[in-house]
């Protein structure tokens, strides 16, 4: 199971909101931090590197990751919880005891090639092959002027 931004969140003991931006709620508890919402929204690239990751996501282990933050909060392991543990520094990414549940603030992660090779192979096509050739399909097989009549608004 794979929690990105929210779903890290989510995936954690508690979401605790003093200045009530999202929400007070219980999380799902499969991995061990809790998120508390401040009032200033974090927005920025990040570029990283996983530490030692077990289970399905072992391959993703030492490897060298970009992407965006962009949330409320901070997150931090529970004092009392130590079912698990941060893979990624600065509280971006955290993995539970038995390597099935990864949580990660990172958005973007699909769109990096290295992550793409990592969990799937050298012949899976990055976001930007994928978009590529749909632009090429529809170039092809579509009349001129087809497409913004099928967008216009009445």
């Amino acid at each position: 199971m794979l929690g990105i931004c929210g779903g890290l969140q989510v995936l954690g003991e508690a979401l605790v909101d003093p200045h009530a931006i999202d929400g007070n709620g219980p999380g799902l508890g499969l991995l061990p931090p809790v998120t508390q919402f401040e009032i200033a929204k974090t927005v920025r690239r990040s570029d990283t590197a996983f530490g030692e990751l077990t289970g399905a996501w072992s391959a993703l282990s030492g490897l060298r990751v970009r992407g965006y933050e962009i949330r409320h909060g901070v997150t931090r392991q529970h004092a009392a919880m130590a079912a698990g543990r941060p893979v990624l520094p600065n509280g971006l990414g955290w993995q539970n005891a038995d390597g099935n549940v990864l949580g990660v603030y990172l958005h973007g992660l699909f769109e990096d090639p290295a992550v793409l090779h990592a969990l799937f192979g050298a012949a899976v096509p990055t976001l930007d092959d994928v978009f590529d050739g749909l632009a090429d399909f529809i170039d092809s097989h579509f009349a001129a002027g087809v497409l913004p009549g099928l967008i216009a608004c009445d």
